[in-house]
């Protein structure tokens, strides 16, 4: 018994040692205290990092935007004169509009009625007196047009469809009585939408009437579309015509215009070509005059109120028919059989 009372008593000693080394003391409250200020601030650092983060990223994002608008305008204008040189370097004589080089960065309202599909509503014309040059010889043609218009909505743009046209010079006249042009703040070719913009210095007025002036030139295409040209052979001889195809869209092709069926108007035209070749047109010669030089200038009566495609006219040597229907209309037939359009 003595033995075992001593082994017992020397294993508690030992137990009451380990207990006392394995004790979990509790933290001090400075310690619990130091912790939480850590946490909050650590929480407090991340908040202030996330907001500065950011709005680094909303400044950069709008500086990129503005970047990226800047450079779209820049490259409209850059496409609209490398458009114009590639146009102009065929013919040495020609010279590359200005147009190209002005920038289009202003809008109306916030808008940019040159970049839409159609055409704006706030213009409506009411009358085309059309004269064309035609030089068979070189295949180019040159132009002017007057355009009556009237203003449906105030506006200070007049967009226009134009499509392979260098255009030279433009007047705008409103209907006072006062014979000045207005003053025009920009004008430019906007080749995407096949349009040509011009923008004045001041608005348009409602229900007021103005005109427009525009001279340009362009060449005779090699394709069935607008205004082309072709070729057949007589007795071993090619002979060649300059004829029109204008429907849906192809008026643009042959001079500026409102090139969309809804917007109707009537039209005068003037031919001027070689006195080897004659003219037609939708309407007979009112008038024909000759020059020293061996030109002729036709000038065909105004038609009825139509949309643009329905313009037509031919630069050729065939000789035609005319018939009368039973309701007085003329009706003029060219004889060859490659192209036979009736004009009314």
């Amino acid at each position: 018994m003595g033995i075992e009372d001593a082994s017992m008593r020397n294993g508690r000693a030992l137990s009451d040692q380990w207990a006392d080394s394995v004790v979990v003391r509790p933290r001090t409250t400075e310690q619990h205290i130091t912790v939480n200020e850590r946490l909050v601030l650590g929480f407090a650092i991340s908040i202030l990092t996330l907001i500065v983060v950011t709005a680094i990223a909303i400044t950069l994002r709008i500086s990129f935007e503005r970047i990226t608008l800047s450079v779209s305008f820049e490259r409209c204008a850059a496409e609209s004169s490398g458009a114009l040189a590639a146009n102009g370097s065929s013919n040495s004589k020609w010279k590359q509009s200005r147009d190209g080089n002005i920038s289009h960065r202003d809008s109306e309202d916030g808008q940019q009625p040159w970049r839409h599909l159609r055409l704006p509503a706030t213009l409506r014309p009411r009358h085309y007196d059309l004269r064309l040059s035609v030089y068979m010889e070189n295949f180019t043609f040159s132009g002017e047009v007057n355009i009556e218009f009237e203003c449906v909505h105030s506006t200070k743009f007049i967009v226009l469809h134009t499509d392979r046209l260098l255009v030279e010079k433009v007047l705008v006249y409103s209907d006072s009585k006062k014979a000045s042009a207005m003053r025009i703040q920009r004008r430019f070719h906007y080749q995407p939408k096949q349009v040509y913009v011009i923008a004045l210095h001041r608005e348009m007025k409602p229900l007021r009437t103005y005109k427009i002036n525009i001279t340009f030139h362009a060449h005779i295409e090699h394709e069935l579309l607008g205004f082309f040209r072709s070729s057949y052979v007589l007795n071993g001889e090619r002979r060649f015509l300059a004829v029109t195809q204008f429907s849906p869209t192809h008026a643009r092709k042959a001079f500026p215009c409102f090139d969309e069926p809804i917007y109707k108007a009537t039209f005068r035209v003037s031919l001027k070509h070689e006195s080897s070749y004659q003219s037609l047109s939708n309407m007979p010669v009112e008038a024909s005059t000759s020059d020293e030089d061996g030109w002729v200038t036709n000038h065909f009566s105004r038609t009825p109120r139509m949309s643009t495609y329905y313009l037509a006219w031919a630069v050729c040597n065939f000789t035609y028919r005319e018939a009368v229907t039973d309701n007085g209309v003329v009706v003029s037939h060219i004889l060859r059989s490659y192209y036979s359009r009736t004009l009314f």
